[in-house]
């Protein structure tokens, strides 16, 4: 049985790491792993470094059930669903956060502009289905960024997104 929820999961956090995504002549990166650290849970206090990236899973489930689970790949006859998983992703900058972009550096609510962009083109250019995974995705949705706003307690901005995938589920 493929392990498809945590390769899903795995996959969105290395990319959010690196910041890669496609371009019309290739691929960019919009932050360097030391730039922007991402967490795959909500850290301690402690630990808690900015800019910040927190991915947390909300919920997975069967979206869409075969007509008596049989479904046929090639000449293999098995059972299997649609099946979905949804993430909540944070991002989170504090007054103190700055990454340079184009020799400018951004800060705060123009940083955090930034991120909410480049995140949202990394998840869609996410690689799901990349080697050794037999992940087969059928839809990705986000919501868009929302709760965006300043926290005066901590001097933080942050935003939220959230995002559904469906993929095969095949045994």
């Amino acid at each position: 049985m493929a392990d498809h929820l945590n390769v899903i999961e795995r996959a969105l956090i290395d990319n959010l790491r690196t910041g890669t995504y496609k371009t019309s002549s290739g691929s960019a990166a919009a932050w360097t792993a030391s730039e922007v650290t991402v967490f795959g849970q909500f850290p301690m206090p402690e630990d808690v470094r900015y800019p910040s990236i927190i991915v947390q899973m909300v919920a997975n489930g069967m979206e869409e059930q075969m007509m008596g689970q049989n479904i046929t790949f090639g000449s293999e006859d098995k059972h299997g669903e649609i099946y979905g998983v949804g993430f909540n992703i944070y991002v989170t900058v504090d007054t103190d956060s700055v990454i340079t972009v184009d020799g400018v550096g951004y800060k705060e609510r123009r940083l955090l502009n930034y991120l909410m962009l480049n995140v949202a083109n990394v998840l869609m250019d996410c690689d799901l289905e990349g080697s050794p995974s037999t992940t087969e995705v059928i839809q990705r949705h986000h919501s868009g960024f929302m709760d965006i706003g300043y926290n005066p307690v901590t001097e933080t901005w942050s935003s939220m997104i959230s995002m559904f995938i469906t993929f095969k589920n095949d045994r």
